[in-house]
C-alpha cells in the first residue's frame, strides 16, 4: 500500500478505515500464524515461511492470504494458526504439517482432525477457535485484536478501529473532559497499589511547570509475568494510541516506553 497521507480531520481517519475495509474481501481465505515470544520459540516464522512457500507452489499466492499476529494466549498449544474466515484452530503444528493443511483445509475445505485440539473433560475435537473452552469464556478487550491484526501494520489497526478513540479525544473532548471521563471509569493501575489513573493524569495536569512526560512502564514487576509485553508484542499501536491520548489529557508533548531489553520483540 502507498504511504498513509496525513490525517487532518476525525473524517479523513473515517475515508481512511473505509478505503482499507473495502479493498479486503471478509470471505477471502486468510492463515494467522501467532507470533508471539512463545510461539516464535516453537518456530512461527519457520511455519510461515513454510506456508508462503507452499502457496507459492500451487500458485495460491493471491487466493491466500497469511498474516502473523499477536499472541493468541495459548502458548502451551503453540505454534497457534488460525485458518479464516471458518475460524479453524490448529494447534502445536510443524513445518511438516504445511502441505497437508493447504491441500486438505484450503484446497478441499476438510478438517485435519490431528492437528485439533482436544478438550481435556469431553475428549471433544475442537474445530473453532472460539469453541475452545480456553478461550470460550473470555471477554478481551485490550488484547482482543491480538489474533486479527498484524502488529507492525498501522492499516491493520486503523482497518479495526484504532485511533478512533484519540480522534474523538482530540476533537470533540477538552482534556479535563478525558481526565473526568477516565476517573468515573474507574480505570487502575494494574500494580499493587491500584491507584485510578483519573486522579494521577489529574495531578500531573495541575502540577506546577510546563514540562510534562507520558512515561509507559512496561516492565514487569513479577519474576516470569508477562502481561505488559503481550500488549507490546501484540497491539503497539494501542498502547501508542494510549500514551497520545493521555498527553493531550495532561498537556505533554513527550512520552517515552520504558520495556526490557530482554524482551527484543516488544522492543521491535
Amino acid at each position: 500500500m502507498e504511504a498513509l497521507q496525513k490525517i487532518q480531520c476525525p473524517e479523513d481517519l473515517t475515508r481512511l478505515r473505509e478505503a482499507l475495509v473495502g479493498d479486503r474481501d471478509p470471505n477471502k481465505p486468510c492463515i494467522t500464524v501467532c507470533s508471539g515470544t512463545g510461539c516464535q520459540a516453537y518456530g512461527c516464522q519457520q511455519l510461515t515461511d513454510a506456508f508462503r512457500k507452499e502457496l507459492e507452489r500451487r500458485g495460491l499466492t493471491d487466493a491466500v492470504d497469511i498474516r502473523t499476529t499477536g499472541c493468541h494466549g495459548f502458548c502451551e498449544r503453540g505454534p497457534v494458526v488460525v485458518i479464516k474466515p471458518e475460524g479453524v484452530f490448529y494447534q502445536r503444528m510443524e513445518v511438516g504439517d504445511v502441505a497437508e493443511v493447504v491441500e486438505e483445509t484450503l484446497v478441499n475445505k476438510r478438517i485435519v482432525d490431528r492437528l485439533l485440539y482436544t478438550a481435556p473433560v469431553t475428549a471433544e475435537k475442537i474445530v473453532h477457535e472460539h469453541d475452545v473452552p480456553f478461550y470460550k469464556l473470555q471477554t478481551r478487550l485490550i488484547l482482543g485484536n491480538n489474533g486479527l491484526i498484524d502488529p507492525t501494520s498501522i492499516e491493520d489497526y486503523i482497518a479495526v478501529g484504532g485511533y478512533s478513540a484519540l480522534v474523538k479525544a482530540l476533537y470533540t473532548m477538552e482534556p479535563e473532559e478525558i481526565i473526568e471521563a477516565v476517573k468515573k471509569s474507574g480505570l487502575r493501575g494494574r500494580g499493587g497499589g491500584g491507584f485510578p489513573t483519573g486522579r494521577k493524569w489529574e495531578s500531573c495536569r495541575r502540577a506546577e511547570g510546563d514540562t510534562r512526560y507520558v512515561i509507559c512502564n512496561a516492565d514487569e514487576g513479577d519474576p516470569g509475568a508477562y502481561m505488559d509485553r503481550s500488549v507490546l508484542e501484540g497491539t503497539p499501536h494501542s498502547v501508542l494510541e494510549g500514551m497520545i491520548i493521555g498527553a493531550y489529557a495532561i498537556g505533554s508533548h513527550e512520552g517515552y516506553i520504558y520495556v526490557r531489553y530482554e524482551y527484543p520483540l516488544a522492543v521491535q
